[in-house]
């Protein structure tokens, strides 16, 4: 609620922790309050924002090309055909803005714009969204500078994963159900929401109908006693997938695409236990955080991926050392 502080003396009302939660909780936020709440409170609370990394943009542009190659027919899905996607699309990550009078519409450029609404008149001006997409790019150019041996090494990283993707799986032999497809279910007073990169449905040969969520990742296969982390976002996509659709996914498939065939695909089966336990999960997490929240009350927990931690100078954990 609102704390209505000196109403009577003209004073604007202060927000609380409580009031600046948000409406949605996505599998990104919740997994922040599990690394650590603190960084919950920097990310969502105060709003603070994590500036863009290579690895960043290197799975933003990948995740472009593979959601642009399965536009095409299924005969036109080769690696030459999906690497032509690579500049354009990169193209609109460094300048996300443009007229259509600057873009040759039967362009690769003007099918990856016109797919994201990344022309002058779909962003109002002024608007977070452009806020947020001028940001990102200034962050691009100055990580991966335009026409540098750094831009040169980046694109050919990602031409090899591109590439790679081939030797994993046959892109021309199916046609996904959904790509970046949004799912969201209230579970008591929690909202949870999210983006799932694609969802493949398919009959076996009894006739058993099995569906199967992916997500392509760009970075290393992790160990195997983190691979229960790897998975946390796609066990609450199975849950909001059974929610919506009335269906338990038959599998979780993580594609590291830069990887060898043999670890490229981690898969984890999924059954009622699975979407129960995520449930009480996320459920007994939404708890935790309207409760930190209640008593503005962060709890920072430090280990290894604090090195990698934005907001590590500000941290109280840090500033005790």
């Amino acid at each position: 609620m609102l704390h209505l502080r000196g109403l009577l003396g003209g004073v604007e009302p202060t927000l609380t922790p409580v009031d600046l939660l948000p409406t949605r909780l996505s599998p990104s936020r919740a997994k922040d309050y599990v690394q650590c709440p603190k960084l919950f409170h920097y990310k969502t609370i105060l709003g603070l924002r994590t500036p863009q990394t290579v690895a960043t943009a290197r799975g933003t542009l990948a995740h472009t090309v593979f959601e642009r190659l399965f536009d095409l027919e299924r005969e036109e899905r080769t690696p030459e055909r999906a690497c032509s996607f690579i500049e354009p699309a990169w193209e609109t990550m460094i300048e996300p803005i443009k007229d259509h009078t600057l873009v040759d519409p039967e362009s690769l450029e003007a099918q990856v714009r016109d797919a994201a609404g990344l022309w002058r008149e779909e962003i109002v001006e002024g608007s977070d969204r452009e806020a947020r997409l001028l940001e990102d790019a200034y962050d691009y150019q100055e990580l991966v500078p335009p026409e540098s041996p750094e831009e040169q090494a980046f694109l050919a990283e990602v031409t090899r994963c591109v590439e790679n993707y081939f030797t994993i799986e046959r892109p021309w032999n199916f046609d996904p159900v959904g790509r970046e497809v949004h799912l969201e279910a209230t579970f008591e007073d929690l909202t949870l929401h999210g983006f799932i990169d694609r969802l493949d449905r398919y009959s076996t040969e009894s006739g058993e109908e099995r569906w199967v969520i992916s997500d392509y990742k760009t970075g290393k296969v992790p160990r195997a006693r983190y691979l229960d982390d790897a998975f946390f976002a796609m066990k609450v996509y199975a849950l909001l997938l059974s929610q919506n659709e009335g269906v338990i996914p038959y599998s979780l498939r993580l594609i590291y695409v830069g990887a060898n065939k043999d670890q490229a695909v981690q898969v984890l089966n999924v059954d009622a236990n699975v979407l129960e336990s995520t449930q009480r999960k996320m459920t007994n997490l939404g708890r935790d955080i309207t409760q930190s929240a209640e008593a503005d009350v962060w709890e920072t927990k430090t280990g290894p991926l604090c090195n990698w931690c934005h907001f590590q100078s500000q941290c109280p954990a840090f500033a005790q050392r």
